[in-house]
């Protein structure tokens, strides 16, 4: 588990580093320049030209370390100092010190003469305002020059906790970032403006990461032994759970199948689909593995009954993928909310029917997961989806304490909340997976995982990240251009059989 955290939090941890423990700063200013320096004495030759822009805070004060220990080793590198605000910091005087006295070169402009090498260090992630005036100058400048460009913590623009930027920002090629993982790398345009992502150990340690309790975490390849549920020698199919898979509109059956394999690949003993009439052949064909109920949606005791196979057979109810909206998906609905004690996953067309009536979550004995877009996240609580966008992991546990639920935010970097302080954000996954059904397989993946005991909370943020790296296998196989659902129901396996099935 690793965390992520906000520029604010990031201040507490090196406040708390500092004072605290009694760890210099300077110390870790050095250790965070000598990565830097180690990369590009890696990666270039002595002879690279390399421009450092700074300004008069502690990310100008790494940029200055950076430029004095490759002036020492006898690279050809210059220092920009834009000099736009009034204050200087401590550390960047002491820096600034130190560089004049073994010889490095200060400009007053930047002069793109074929630099190879610009590194950033104007901004880090204290920036809350717009980049404006000198600053928007440097920036472009940097952007325009063709050598390889490398940020300091954050590219200078980006704001270090919705990943936005600032009017501008640096667009590099590659981040240090420095003790822990910034949300601004991993959210909005960060994601491309961070270039590629190293996080460097410096020297913080735990007790001041602890201390601060950051609010969002992620997970690693490593974490999944020890979260993935363990499978006994002594068992059978009933060991494993009972998952019925409720939806499916006339000649509409992908959704149901893609969510009722990927339960069973994930290794969920038996599958139900129940599901409109229209669909038992291709249903039977296409995963003839699968328990079968039907229904006629027009039909009042059809649909009833149907029901009633599901909430005295299952130990989780999926219920929305291809249900379609209307009376019969109401009663379903509500129904299975007063009749279920066990857990229920409400995702698409269940939730474009809950968004009528939210109040409806808090009538029920069942542990709920619910697994909406940012589209559907707007139907339930009636604002906008840009606002969403911008604050997911307030909106997601606002949500999830208030129907005591637990919410999987689905967008490129998926939140996943129970309602307490700490929430789960995504890192695994792809672009390749924004195709139609790949929501359909995380909801079977998550059903699969809830059927062998996790609980709610756990089992889904295992599964939104077992779904991303099924979804990085399948781009290995397919590309991201031509990836689809089927691709990431069939990766389930490989990654299963490559690394969990010892």
């Amino acid at each position: 588990m690793n965390y992520v955290v906000s520029g604010k939090e990031m201040q507490k941890i090196d406040e708390y580093t500092i004072s605290t423990i009694g760890i210099p700063q300077m110390v870790l200013m050095e250790r965070a320049a000598l990565s830097i320096y180690d990369f590009i004495c890696e990666r270039f030759e002595k002879k690279s030209r390399i421009l450092v822009v700074v300004e008069s805070g502690n990310n100008g004060a790494d940029g200055i370390a950076i430029a004095r220990m490759l002036k020492i080793s006898g690279f050809d590198v210059e220092v920009y100092w834009i000099n736009g605000i009034d204050k200087k910091s401590e550390a960047f005087d002491r820096q600034y010190q130190i560089a004049k006295r073994v010889g490095v070169n200060f400009t007053d402009e930047i002069i793109d003469a074929g630099y190879d090498v610009v590194v950033d260090g104007i901004f880090g992630v204290g920036l809350n305002r717009a980049v404006t005036g000198k600053h928007a100058e440097a920036v472009a400048l940097i952007n325009d020059i063709e050598g390889y460009k490398i940020a300091i913590d954050i590219p200078s623009g980006i704001d270090s906790y919705t990943g936005f930027v600032h009017g501008k920002a640096v667009h590099a090629d590659a981040t240090f970032t420095f003790g822990v993982m910034k949300l601004g790398l991993l959210l909005g345009q960060g994601q491309e403006y961070g270039g590629s992502i190293t996080i460097v150990d410096i020297g913080f340690p735990k007790q001041a990461i602890d201390f601060v309790q950051p609010c969002l975490y992620a997970y690693d390849e490593q974490d999944i032994d020890r979260l993935l549920p363990a499978r006994k020698t002594d068992t059978h199919k009933g060991s494993y759970g009972r998952v019925a898979v409720i939806g499916g509109n006339k000649n509409m059956a992908g959704a149901v199948l893609f969510a009722a394999e990927s339960a069973y690949r994930m290794g969920c003993g038996l599958v139900k689909i129940c599901t409109v009439e229209e669909n038992r052949e291709i249903v039977q064909i296409k995963l003839p593995e699968a328990l079968i109920a039907t229904y006629n949606q027009d039909d009042k005791a059809s649909v009833k009954e149907a029901v009633k196979a599901a909430t005295e057979w299952a130990d989780v109810i999926v219920i929305g993928p291809g249900l379609g909206v209307g009376e019969h998906s109401e009663y379903m609905i509500n129904k299975i909310l007063m009749d279920f004690n066990k857990t229920i996953i409400i995702d698409a067309d269940g939730l474009n029917t809950v968004a009528k009536n939210v109040d409806v979550l808090d009538n029920t004995d069942a542990k709920i997961i619910i697994t909406p877009h940012l589209l559907e996240m707007s139907r339930l609580t009636g604002d906008k989806v840009a606002d969403i966008k911008e604050n997911k992991y307030e909106t997601a546990k606002a949500f999830a304490n208030k129907h005591d639920v637990v919410v999987v935010l689905k967008d490129a970097r998926t939140i996943v909340s129970d309602g307490g302080n700490q929430a789960y954000i995504n890192v695994s996954g792809n672009n390749g997976m924004a195709t139609g059904g790949a929501g359909d397989v995380l909801c079977g993946i998550i059903a699969g995982l809830c059927g062998q005991n996790m609980q709610p909370f756990e089992a889904a943020k295992l599964g939104v990240y077992m779904h991303g790296i099924c979804g990085q296998e399948a781009a290995i196989h397919k590309g991201r251009y031509s990836m689809v659902a089927g691709d990431i129901v069939k990766s389930i396996t490989r990654v299963m059989e490559a690394n969990y099935n010892a």
